[in-house]
């Protein structure tokens, strides 16, 4: 599965003192009409981006642990979701603005 997501860091302490920063990946949520909060999972990566715009982020996932992971928190998985037309969720000047913020 195909699934938007971006790296994430957290800043913490190891047992020195010294900074240390820690990656993550964290899955994008969206509003559903019926369903709540979804997470969206494609098939094939030309979906995704048909759907959410060539400059979306993404991690390959399986879809159990997707599922799994998304559903502790309330939320469920929408397969291949068809969207309604609108604008990109993310443009190429937000994945460049993201990457300097998180170096």
């Amino acid at each position: 599965m195909f699934v938007p997501a971006h790296p994430r860091y957290v800043d913490t302490t190891d047992p020195s003192g010294a900074l240390t920063r820690v990656p993550f990946i964290e899955y994008e949520l969206f509003e559903h009409p019926t369903d709540g909060t979804v997470a969206l999972a494609f098939t094939t990566l030309d979906r995704l981006v048909a759907a959410l715009g060539e400059a979306q982020p993404w991690v390959a996932t399986s879809i159990g642990p997707l599922a799994e992971g998304v559903s502790e928190h309330g939320v469920t998985v929408r397969l291949d979701p068809l969207l309604a037309p609108g604008p990109p969720n993310w443009q190429p000047a937000d994945l460049a603005a993201h990457a300097l913020a998180v170096r």
